[in-house]
């Protein structure tokens, strides 16, 4: 079986990121290595073993309650060698075909570079300050972070990083958690966790729009305005507007949002939008 062989998943389909204990996994060798995981590797991961180095795993949770490793099937062996007893951080699949399965762990073996929401999420499992808040503004407000499409599931972690730093280069660099609180409240009451509006693209608009206008935008009308449109239909003017004019997309978002919030409007306008960065 192929990479390509993993087809988009079903919507029934559901992952998140979960702690597990080393004992209630499982390997099946039709998803897996036929061979097995290899002695050597485990013998030398068990010898220095080091529980910082670990990272995130991946698991399929069948419907028997099974949790099948798809990804570190090493580690999880030389965590019980090296009798580990703290559980290990996984991303669990539930849900998944025993074909997705097969072809979920050749693509986790071809491409090996965890995902920026694993590294976030084993960040804040780890205490990191900054990434422990950044995913407290977004669940503080009903989100769940994932990489699924589902309404309510939050994936535009990279683009909240940017807002909470610097305003997507808005502010000077920092820490802005306000700003990233008043960006993930906003697109909240808009859109009601619609998952269009947990795109990256709508994120960092908004996120500029905030942090260079701040106080000046009127939340109340512009949230009223947006709710209207469906996301989507609002990343598509900021890209037909960028291809036009230039600039980035997140740019070209927030001049669309101060025409919206401007339009029928003759006093408390926004200044005219000419960033392009």
């Amino acid at each position: 079986m192929t990479v390509s062989a993993l087809k988009p998943l079903a919507t029934s389909t559901r992952v998140q990121h979960e702690l597990v204990s080393v004992d209630s996994l499982t390997i099946d060798s039709r998803v897996q290595r036929r061979e097995g995981v290899k002695a050597s590797r485990v013998a030398t991961i068990a010898a220095d073993f080091n529980p910082d180095a670990l990272g995130s795993i991946t698991v399929s949770r069948r419907k028997n309650g099974t949790l099948v490793v798809l990804d570190g099937a090493h580690r999880c062996e030389a965590a019980r060698i090296a009798e580990y007893a703290s559980p290990l951080h996984a991303l669990v699949y539930d849900g998944l075909t025993l074909a997705q399965e097969a072809a979920m762990f050749n693509l986790l073996n071809t491409f090996q570079a965890p995902s920026f929401i694993s590294r976030t999420l084993a960040k804040v499992v780890a205490g990191d300050p900054e990434s422990t808040a950044i995913v407290h503004a977004i669940e503080g407000h009903g989100w769940k972070i994932g990489l699924n499409s589902d309404n309510g599931v939050f994936s535009a972690l990279q683009a909240a990083e940017r807002v909470y730093r610097n305003g997507v280069g808005t502010l000077d660099v920092g820490e802005h958690p306000e700003l990233l609180e008043q960006t993930v409240a906003f697109i909240t009451t808009t859109w009601h966790r619609d998952r269009e509006s947990a795109h990256q693209m709508i994120v960092l608009g908004v996120g500029q729009l905030f942090g260079r206008l701040g106080e000046a935008v009127d939340v109340t009308k512009l949230s009223k305005v947006l709710a209207q449109e469906r996301p989507y239909n609002i990343i598509g003017h900021a890209k037909s507007m960028q291809a036009l004019q230039g600039g980035t997309t997140p740019s070209a978002l927030a001049k669309v949002l101060v025409g919206m919030h401007n339009k029928g409007r003759r006093t408390n306008l926004l200044p005219e939008w000419v960033w392009t960065r």
